[in-house]
C-alpha cells in the first residue's frame, strides 16, 4: 500500500510541475524557438550542409533549398519539460535531481538539435517524407531517447538513496 502512495505523489506532483511549466512555456512572450532552437541549429547545419548557406531569420531556417519554419509547439520544449518535471517528482535527494538536470537537459538540447538537423535534411532531400518524420519518427524517437536516460537516472538515483 506504501508503495502505490508513493506512485500516487509521484503523478501528482510530476502533473503539477509539467502543468505548471507548459503553461508558463504556452503564455511567455519570449519566444524560445528563435534562441533554443534555430540559432544554434545554424550551426549544426552549417557543419553538416556547408555549401548551403544556412541563415536564421527569428524561428526560420533557411538556404538556397531549404525554408524551415519552428512554430509554437515544435520547439521541443515538451521535451525539457517532461525531463523537469519527472525529475523535480522524482523521489531522490537533492544531489541526485542536480545530476539527473546537469545531464539530462544537455542531452535534451542536443536531441532537439539532432530532430532539426534530421527535419532540414528531409525537407532538404525527400520533402514527400517531411509529414511522417515530424509528426511521428521525430517526436517518439525524442520521447523513447529520452526516457532511456531518465531510466537509467532513476534507476541509478534509487541505487544511490538505498546505499545512503
Amino acid at each position: 500500500m506504501m508503495q502505490r502512495a508513493h506512485g500516487y505523489r509521484f503523478l501528482a506532483v510530476f502533473v503539477a510541475i509539467f502543468t505548471l511549466l507548459q503553461l508558463a512555456a504556452v503564455t511567455s512572450r519570449d519566444y524560445v524557438a528563435d534562441w533554443l532552437v534555430a540559432w544554434p541549429a545554424r550551426f549544426t547545419l552549417g557543419a553538416l550542409y556547408p555549401d548551403d548557406g544556412v541563415v536564421v531569420v527569428a524561428n526560420r531556417i533557411e538556404s538556397q533549398h531549404v525554408r524551415l519554419n519552428i512554430l509554437p509547439g515544435c520547439e521541443g520544449t515538451e521535451l525539457f519539460i517532461l525531463l523537469i518535471a519527472g525529475v523535480l517528482a522524482y523521489p531522490a535527494g537533492l544531489r541526485a535531481k542536480l545530476r539527473g538536470l546537469s545531464l539530462g537537459l544537455p542531452l535534451a538540447f542536443a536531441l532537439n538539435q539532432l530532430r532539426v538537423a534530421a527535419l532540414y535534411g528531409v525537407v532538404r532531400d525527400e520533402p514527400n517524407l517531411f509529414d511522417l518524420v515530424h509528426g511521428y519518427l521525430a517526436p517518439t524517437a525524442l520521447v523513447v531517447a529520452l526516457g532511456l536516460y531518465y531510466w537509467v537516472w532513476a534507476g541509478g538515483a534509487t541505487r544511490s538513496a538505498a546505499a545512503a
